[in-house]
């Protein structure tokens, strides 16, 4: 019997995977259209849930607008000083033209200063001019009773205020002035994590606090007030989140409405005369208006929070340390809010990211 003999394709294994294209998880997701639906956060993980690029553009609107604000208002003691006299018309010429804002300011707030310690001293003067009844029929110069001059009022500034607080606190101002500025860093730089964590403590002391009002309305006894506020503040704690995203809603989405219709309809007013338009302008602005404040009402709600106490933080620094450098308020609250959107991302990283 002959022999066949054997190949080389023979002695070659078959290759099962033959002709086969290697794919990708990724390519093959891509060519079947696959979508992966993301699993949605829990209650307490949406309250830190910002995104950065919401908090840029809340930067920039917040700084834009306090930079035009501290211009308002160097517009506006100026005119003050011109009116009172305390700078001449070519002083005030030159300082509308300027754009050295923190001399001008100064300037301005020194002759303020020098102008309320005149009025002071000549008060004090018809005060006691008034005790020795020198003069009973005649009201001293610079009297409250006095008409005879009618200079404009002074209005209130930041940095006669930190004066006053100074003159109050006395030898413990710098003690004071410390544990003002500590508070003030905590909150501006961390108010969103201060929120998300102690929000179930204040939920509960609101919530019970509600209960043993009801109670007490009712004339319930002391056992049924102690119900009524442990049952409160147990509800409150336990549904604080749902309850903070419900409240985000509810009045993001009024505010909103409200905002938009003003807004909207206020800028075709303006821009037309015209009521009919006006009316127009102001549907589609309460329109457009309450589909934004809806859909994006719990980023809206926190940058509310963040802006706040960034603000809030920013005021308590200036009035604790005065104008140190030029532009203190832009770069004190935009450090504040970049400091808050970092720390909050970093947390809700770190706490919800494999949730």
């Amino acid at each position: 019997m002959a022999r066949v003999p054997r190949t080389l394709a023979d002695d070659q294994p078959t290759d099962p995977f033959g002709g086969v294209d290697a794919k990708s998880i990724t390519e093959i997701e891509m060519d079947e259209r696959v979508t992966l639906a993301r699993e949605p956060l829990p209650a307490a993980a949406k309250l830190t849930d910002l995104p950065l690029k919401w908090v840029l553009l809340a930067l920039v609107l917040c700084v834009g607008v306090s930079e035009l604000a501290q211009r308002v208002e160097r517009k506006h003691l100026i005119e003050k000083a011109r009116d009172t006299k305390l700078i001449t018309d070519e002083e005030a010429q030159t300082a509308r033209d300027a754009d050295r804002i923190v001399d001008d300011r100064e300037r301005i707030q020194e002759r303020i200063r020098e102008l309320k310690k005149r009025q002071q001293d000549l008060k004090t003067k018809a005060r006691d001019a008034s005790e020795r009844k020198d003069a009973p029929d005649k009201p001293a110069p610079g009297s409250p009773d006095d008409k005879s001059t009618d200079e404009p009022t002074i209005p209130l500034t930041l940095e006669a205020l930190r004066a006053e607080i100074r003159r109050l606190a006395g030898d413990n101002f710098d003690n004071y002035r410390r544990w003002a500025t500590l508070v003030a860093l905590l909150v501006g730089a961390f108010g969103l994590i201060l929120m998300a964590v102690f929000v179930r403590v204040l939920a509960a002391v609101v919530v019970g606090g509600i209960g043993v009002a009801v109670a007490f309305l009712a004339g319930g006894e002391w056992w049924a007030l102690a119900s009524a506020g442990g049952a409160g503040a147990i509800i409150g704690a336990v549904f604080a989140p749902r309850l903070l995203l419900a409240n985000m809603l509810v009045n993001v989405t009024l505010a909103g409405t409200v905002i938009g219709g003003v807004v909207l309809g206020g800028g075709v007013y303006l821009a037309t005369t015209s009521e009919l338009y006006a009316i127009f302008g102001l549907g589609a602005g309460v329109v457009l208006g309450a589909i934004v404040g809806f859909k994006y009402s719990r980023q809206l709600f926190l940058l509310a929070v963040l802006v706040n106490c960034a603000g809030a933080a920013t005021q308590v620094l200036w009035l604790a340390w005065g104008d140190l450098l030029p532009h203190f308020w832009p770069v004190t609250f935009g450090g504040l809010m970049i400091l808050d959107a970092i720390a909050t991302r970093i947390y809700h990283k770190v706490r919800w990211g494999r949730v």
